[in-house]
């Protein structure tokens, strides 16, 4: 079928949402090239009248009796609908982003913490200051009841600060790892050392250029050697690295061990 013969097909079954639909069908277009029942709130994904139809008849054939189609009543009880879906939409996009903003505040204050070395129980106590201190420094606000919401809102116990220094290692590290991919070559230097479960660790700091080829360097990984630490294992575990992340061997233009190299 050429594609002269799909845009005639496509416009014959009404692909896009026709305003008529509103009052006939008491449907609105959302979210996008979707349609919301203005009723029931239930959403149908393509848009063709069969579908439209066949769900106001199954579901509110009886609302026409009390609302009959083309009357004021209805164009009146349909622009009442329409309100109150938009309304709710605002109130949820401010939820949303009222969400958003509790979720950044918490962590910037686990990353400060994390950057002081503070252990994972400490956060709590973070909270716990910043409502006392908010509960003197704005006894005279009107909002100051929303402050403290917003605050009590806070996330901080000892498992999600672990959480979430978690996820901004991992994605400190992605950034890391695709700056070295789009470098033009880079060099490792590499130490050992071994951890509190007597495992030997190889650590492996990366210098770079940015894309405005200025020098970067960064702790790249952090690697256990079980078994043997002989010199074909840390080939091994390296190459390994560098294989799964993607990181072309052929940028890398030189290696040292760090008690040889001043950085």
């Amino acid at each position: 079928m050429d594609q002269h013969c799909v845009s005639l097909q496509t416009s014959s079954e009404h692909r896009s949402f026709q305003a008529a639909w509103e009052e006939e069908y008491l449907f609105v277009e959302w979210p996008k090239e979707k349609a919301t029942c203005l009723l029931c709130k239930e959403k149908v994904n393509v848009l063709k009248r069969y579908n439209l139809e066949r769900h106001y008849k199954t579901r509110h054939a009886s609302y026409s009796e009390n609302f009959p189609l083309h009357s004021q009543l209805r164009s009146a009880k349909v622009a009442s609908l329409k309100q109150r879906l938009l309304s709710q939409q605002k109130l949820f996009l401010c939820q949303m982003k009222e969400s958003e903003a509790v979720t950044e505040a918490a962590f910037k204050i686990c990353y400060l913490l994390a950057k002081h070395k503070k252990p994972f129980t400490e956060a709590e106590l973070g909270k716990k200051c910043l409502l006392s201190a908010a509960e003197i420094l704005f006894e005279n606000y009107s909002n100051k009841s929303s402050i403290l919401k917003e605050i009590g809102a806070l996330q901080l116990s000892d498992s999600t600060y672990a959480r979430r220094i978690e996820a901004m290692g991992e994605n400190i590290q992605e950034q890391v790892i695709k700056a070295v991919r789009e470098s033009p070559f880079f060099s490792i230097a590499m130490d050992e050392s071994t951890d509190i479960g007597d495992v030997a660790q190889l650590l492996v700091w990366v210098r770079y250029l940015d894309q405005s080829l200025h020098p970067k360097e960064e702790l790249l990984c952090l690697l256990p050697l079980h078994g043997h630490t002989r010199g074909e294992d840390i080939l091994d575990s390296i190459c390994n690295y560098f294989e799964t992340h993607h990181i072309p061997l052929d940028s890398l233009v030189s290696i040292t061990q760090m008690a040889l190299l001043l950085w």
